[in-house]
């Protein structure tokens, strides 16, 4: 586990399947630390993640991303959350369903960025000029931002008309949980992204 900006901390977990790095963040607030969707710290991990309590809850930005969200729950007795349009197609049965209009205080506020699936969340952090994203794009290959195939994504336009609206938002820390993220100049890359495809899909 390392801090990744001011204040957040990643821990990631590589994915067999895909060969992605799948990240968790732990994000510290006046209420406690946000734990955002967690990959198992294993042995060595959990002594450095107890050490950040005490804990406000844990999110998952979609419904494939439970990772290993019960065990903290067990651990922290915290409550999970997800976005009710993809609670029943999840992996964990959440505590709690938010509609993405939510805020931890002033420090983490929900987005709602529907496409890959109905009820993705992005978590905007405005103090730290952060952005933390689960599916919506994905840094893979490093330092490059992409999609899963389209059979992954349930409405591709509506997903490039959610990237399109966080350009709205003031961050610089692009923080993905599936790739490598971008501590700086994470907005001109997706910035750059959007574009691109927006081109792509002209000349098709």
């Amino acid at each position: 586990m390392q801090e990744v900006i001011s204040g957040v901390h990643i821990w990631s977990e590589l994915s067999e399947r895909t060969g992605i790095a799948f990240n968790g963040y732990a994000v510290g607030t006046e209420h406690g630390t946000v734990v955002i969707d967690p990959p198992d710290p294993g042995e060595s991990g959990w002594a450095l993640i107890d050490a950040l309590a005490p804990f406000e809850g844990i999110f998952i930005t979609n419904r494939n991303h439970s990772r290993a969200a019960a065990a903290f729950r067990d651990r922290y007795r915290v409550p999970v959350r997800i976005h009710r349009a993809d609670a029943e197609r999840a992996k964990i049965d959440a505590d709690e369903t938010l509609t993405g209009e939510e805020s931890v205080g002033d420090d983490v506020r929900l987005v709602r960025v529907p496409g890959k699936s109905p009820g993705e969340l992005a978590f905007h952090l405005p103090a730290r000029q952060a952005l933390i994203v689960g599916d919506l794009v994905i840094g893979a290959p490093p330092g490059v931002l992409s999609t899963y195939p389209d059979e992954a994504i349930d409405d591709r336009d509506e997903l490039m008309r959610s990237a399109a609206r966080l350009l709205d938002l003031e961050f610089d820390a692009l923080l993905l949980c599936d790739g490598d993220p971008l501590p700086r100049r994470g907005k001109e890359k997706l910035r750059a992204f959007v574009h691109s495809q927006r081109g792509a899909a002209a000349e098709s």
